[in-house]
């Protein structure tokens, strides 16, 4: 036993080792490599969900094939960014033979079909997750885009002010932060509200679609009020405020952008530009 638990301890350090490398590559758009990482992190799994089963440790081993179930759906979604639809909809598939009732994996089974054009099966799988989880926001959301996929913007921005109008049940729902950039508020209190960044620039994009550009930009900044380091956010409201001459504005944008992802090159160059307008 003494043994088993050493061989445990050892697997569980590279598994929370290859996660958290996973995470972190996903978090700066390095596809590929978190895509390695989240697999090694459910091959390490499954070896100790295997040694606690052969062992007749059946109820910790579950929890193990839990874990290696998690690390299978995060390299789904790594597949996906990717653009390997195909391969990410196997992957999310097979998630939803083992857990039918998941409305993660059926809200990331709409993701992935509505990339793939597939926009009514999207829809279909959006409202099935919206079935289970009916006061999730985000699953709203992601609703609201297929509509803005259709070329249905009005349809879209119903949907997005029915998910900004729902009040999120989860702590994860909810900005607790610092707003150390915003682009109006001043505020250095910590705040608490719900982290709708993602709903407000995609109807930032939907009012641009439209061209309405003041209302986008209002849009992007309110995606960044509730999030300072929405990475689209900053990147659209920046193209933006350089339209509206506001260079000061887009710089700050530009800078935080290149901190959060410094190889972006439309953040580089707008830097740049901001840079020269503002010097002339």
């Amino acid at each position: 036993m003494a043994k088993m638990a050493k061989t445990l301890k050892t697997l569980e350090k590279a598994a929370e080792g290859s996660t958290g490398k996973g995470k972190v590559f996903f978090d700066m758009g390095k596809y590929e490599e978190a895509l390695q990482a989240y697999g090694e992190a459910a091959e390490t799994r499954k070896k100790m969900a295997d040694l606690l089963l052969e062992n007749g440790k059946e109820e910790s081993g579950n929890i193990f094939l839990e874990k290696v179930f998690e690390a299978e759906s995060r390299c789904g979604m790594a597949l996906f960014k990717l653009g390997k639809y195909e391969e990410a909809l196997e992957v999310i598939d097979k998630a939803l033979e083992l857990k039918p009732e998941s409305p993660t994996e059926w809200s990331n089974r709409g993701f992935v079909l509505s990339s793939m054009g597939r926009n009514g099966e999207a829809l279909e799988a959006f409202d099935k997750a919206l079935s289970l989880d009916p006061e999730s926001p985000k699953i709203v959301t992601n609703k609201g885009v297929v509509y803005f996929r259709m070329g249905l913007p009005e349809k879209a921005l119903e949907t997005f002010d029915k998910a900004l109008a729902t009040e999120p049940k989860k702590v994860s729902d909810w900005a607790c932060k610092l707003p150390r950039f915003s682009f109006f508020s001043r505020n250095k209190a910590p705040i608490m509200r719900p982290d709708n960044a993602e709903t407000w620039y995609w109807k930032g994009n939907v009012f641009l679609e439209l061209g309405e550009k003041e209302k986008a930009l209002e849009a992007y900044k309110m995606a960044l009020e509730s999030d300072p380091d929405h990475l689209n956010s900053l990147l659209c409201g920046g193209a933006l405020l350089c339209e509206f001459s506001e260079y000061k504005g887009a710089f700050k944008c530009y800078v935080r952008a290149l901190k959060l992802s410094p190889g972006i090159e439309a953040a580089k160059q707008g830097k740049e530009l901001c840079e020269e307008k503002i010097n002339q």
